[in-house]
């Protein structure tokens, strides 16, 4: 009998108390650079100090955050057991990629290494328990998320505000959310690479294909004019500004008339509509004069559309659809040079996927809706302003940050190694490998890549990176060392963004509607992001935490094919990691934070599908059908 209620005690409470000890332990513990050996009078102390170290603190906060973890775990494992063992897997392979992610990323914030990972035995033991702890945690919580949102439905019958007209009134809405802000920073906040812009039309500058012509053009244009009209270039700002704004609206506005279309509960619209209008992100994006700004709202309405066409391929059939669609991928590409490679690698996913259901000609429709038809739009436009222009082209060096740092790092440690064809290719196309060196920043590609030589030849490149990819097999990790110390503020959450920027230019009114606006508004920015709440929502790491977790729940759902819609936003992932650096300003990424809030309840208003593939829950088209009734009615 003792040992029956022995074993029970073990497979049903262990769990909970290991799992308790060691995110309790995580909470508490603190990481330290590896100690030098040197600096202790015999081993023995090392030793010792070691232990005390990797031992930890075991004060009132521990023993406060393992009563919350043992009464949290003993409440979630017995529900999360009940989920399907493949399901528990995948969210414990994603939890713990996101404990890593944690975990490196403040090794890599605070030391620009991994050395609280592995920079000794006793810091490795220490990472691999917080390791564990956070990964129990992170499990707990997505399975608890995972039940949520499948016991719960979130259409419905019931008519409601957004039942008739939901475009209009959400785009009035978030225009007269947005208003405040806009009227106090007139005439508009500024950055420093739309002041370069800026510069090229007005006539300070020639024209560069650095940045996208098209935006440049627009942006000035309006201060061109407004300066020849008024004698000023506030009012040019103001109105662009304005242009934004409604751009801005209009794309999430028509988030809320598709999903209001699918027979989206109320309440679940009422969030949304909410979330983008006190959200700090979307105010301060629709004030700012950014090339991003514009290019996020096309993403925007490109991926409703994309998300449409995945799910119901035969809307390739819709001329007024298919129009829609190669429109909005125009105005992706224009607005931001690597628009183009969304486009195109999501129109190649998109077509390679669909091709297999339609025959010769549609799939010629469809390789034209994808991603042709936009490119050869996009594409003679570009040219035609190029040649008009007599613009500079672009650097090609632009696309290579990721190889630049890792050769100068490589060249910090390694450069006494270099033969001297392999010194020579490398100063062929970046300059005196001394200087390389001395560049090298972690946290930003910009200081190398500014040695790049735009006079390289193709064959000097090709042999750059030949040489790139042999010395990688030399030293493997000093390449891994610069990728994550490139990329990991796109990957966690703990780093703030600073979604501000605070440029100044001499031929624009600073300061905001009255004195000291700005000032106003900068600190109701940054004490947003203080807010919990609001913090993570405009935060990039969680945003790509929770462009995982979408993958996993459209796969864990069975949903067929459906996780292929978030493919742009998984090139505009890479985009990011290949951009200068995290910088923590998160405009690389308002692809993902203004579009994943959409993708969720796309998600989550579609069909749900069983192991054999058919229809769990077929929902949506008598929804649909009612919504219409009642819309007649």
């Amino acid at each position: 009998m003792k040992t029956a209620i022995w074993k029970d005690f073990r497979k049903d409470h262990m769990a909970v108390i290991f799992g308790s000890f060691f995110t309790a332990w995580a909470f508490t513990m603190d990481f330290h650079m590896p100690f030098n050996p040197d600096s202790f009078e015999t081993v023995i102390d090392y030793v010792i100090s070691s232990i005390y170290e990797l031992l930890g603190d075991y004060n009132i906060n521990f023993l406060f955050f393992l009563g919350i973890c043992l009464v949290f775990y003993a409440k979630v494992f017995p529900r999360i057991l009940k989920i399907e063992g493949s399901v528990r897997l995948s969210a414990a392979g994603l939890a713990f990629f996101f404990a890593l992610c944690l975990l490196m990323g403040q090794s890599y914030s605070e030391t620009g290494s991994w050395a609280y990972c592995f920079g000794s035995a006793v810091n490795f033991i220490k990472f691999t328990a917080a390791l564990a702890g956070y990964g129990i945690l992170l499990y707990a919580i997505a399975g608890i998320l995972y039940l949520f949102l499948t016991s719960r439905c979130f259409v419905s019958r019931e008519k409601h505000f957004f039942t008739s007209h939901a475009f209009g009134k959400a785009f009035f809405i978030l225009l007269g959310s947005y208003a405040p802000f806009i009227v106090l920073s007139f005439p508009g906040n500024l950055c420093w690479d739309a002041i370069g812009q800026i510069e090229q039309v007005i006539g300070d500058a020639g024209y560069s294909a650095h940045h996208p012509l098209f935006h440049t053009l627009l942006m000035g244009g309006f201060l061109k004019l407004s300066g020849a009209a008024a004698g000023s270039y506030d009012l040019g700002l103001f109105f662009y500004i304005l242009l934004q704004a409604v751009l801005v609206a209009a794309g999430l506005a028509a988030t809320i008339a598709v999903l209001s279309k699918r027979g989206a509960k109320f309440s679940l619209l009422l969030g949304l509509l909410l979330l983008y209008c006190i959200t700090p992100v979307y105010s301060n994006a629709v004030t700012t004069a950014l090339k991003d700004v514009p290019y996020s709202a096309f993403m925007t309405g490109y991926m409703i559309c994309f998300a449409q066409l995945m799910e119901k391929p035969e809307r390739i059939r819709n001329g007024r659809f298919v129009l829609l669609f190669v429109l909005l991928q125009t105005g992706v590409i224009l607005f931001r040079n690597n628009g183009s490679y969304v486009v195109l690698f999501s129109g190649i996913g998109c077509f390679c996927v669909l091709m297999k259901k339609f025959r010769l000609k549609e799939r010629i429709r469809l390789f034209f809706s994808a991603f042709g038809g936009s490119l050869v739009i996009s594409g003679l436009i570009l040219v035609l302003l190029f040649q008009t222009l007599h613009a500079a082209p672009g650097s090609r060096g632009e696309m290579l940050s990721i190889p630049f740092q890792q050769t100068a790092r490589y060249l910090q440690l390694y450069r006494q190694e270099l033969a001297p064809e392999e010194k020579e290719a490398i100063e062929a196309v970046l300059g005196d490998v001394e200087e390389i060196a001395a560049r090298y920043d972690p946290d930003s590609s910009d200081p190398v890549k500014a040695l790049f030589y735009k006079e390289a030849s193709g064959k000097e490149l090709a042999a750059y990176l030949k040489v790139w990819f042999m010395d990688f097999w030399k030293h493997p990790f000093v390449y891994l060392e610069a990728f994550l110390a490139h990329v990991y503020g796109w990957f966690t959450p703990a780093l703030s963004n600073s979604i501000r920027y605070e440029a100044e230019y001499d031929k624009i009114s600073q300061g905001g509607l009255f004195a000291n606006a700005e000032k106003l508004l900068i600190f109701y920015y940054r004490f947003a992001a203080r807010i919990p709440l609001l913090g993570i929502l405009e935060n990039v790491g969680a945003g790509v935490w929770a462009l995982f977790y979408l993958v996993f729940y459209q796969r864990s759902r069975k949903r067929g094919k459906s996780w292929i819609m978030t493919l742009p936003l998984w090139i505009s992932l890479l985009v990011c990691m290949a951009s200068p650096g995290f910088l923590k300003h998160p405009r690389y990424a308002f692809p993902l934070l203004f579009t994943l809030p959409f993708l969720y309840a796309f998600e989550l208003t579609g069909k749900a599908q069983g192991e054999n593939g058919q229809e769990e829950n077929g929902q949506e088209e008598n929804v649909q059908k009612e919504m219409m009734e009642l819309r007649r009615g």
